[in-house]
């Protein structure tokens, strides 16, 4: 019995992990100009996530960080993001955006969902499947 109960729970496990992988081939191009990363973009549940500073940075957006929440603050113009590590809110200008999924620390590196940043800066975003291209544009 022990050992039948210690395969669900094993399967269990399994079959419950997060989908998610680090993905050397996917591009970002902002306004057709590569952005270089120097942790690789990761699919997660189907999302591309991105290092937060080197986007927010190629998108033209100020970056700051608050240790205490756990909090990134990003302003650009006249929108202000604020994402907090683990949480499924975006929130600009004070409005509530519920991401598909949160922001992620690997390596030591804050991964962002590339499309909700872009979008909550009014950018057009567009993914080409064939060459595994993100594409920002305003």
């Amino acid at each position: 019995m022990k050992k039948v109960l210690s395969i669900i729970i094993c399967l269990v496990i399994a079959l419950s992990s997060v989908t998610c992988f680090a993905s050397d081939d996917v591009k970002v191009l902002v306004n057709g100009s590569e952005v270089a990363f120097d942790q690789p973009p990761v699919i997660q549940e189907g999302r591309t996530l991105v290092p937060l500073r080197a986007i927010f940075e190629a998108l033209g957006a100020a970056v700051g960080w608050d240790g205490e929440t756990s909090s990134v603050i990003a302003s650009k113009d006249d929108t202000v993001i604020i994402m907090q590590i683990g949480h499924g809110n975006l929130y600009k200008n004070n409005e509530t955006i519920k991401l598909d999924v949160p922001p992620v620390i690997i390596n030591s590196r804050t991964l962002v969902p590339v499309r909700a940043i872009a979008e909550s800066f009014d950018l057009t975003v567009g993914w080409d499947d064939a060459t595994r291209t993100v594409t920002i544009t305003k």
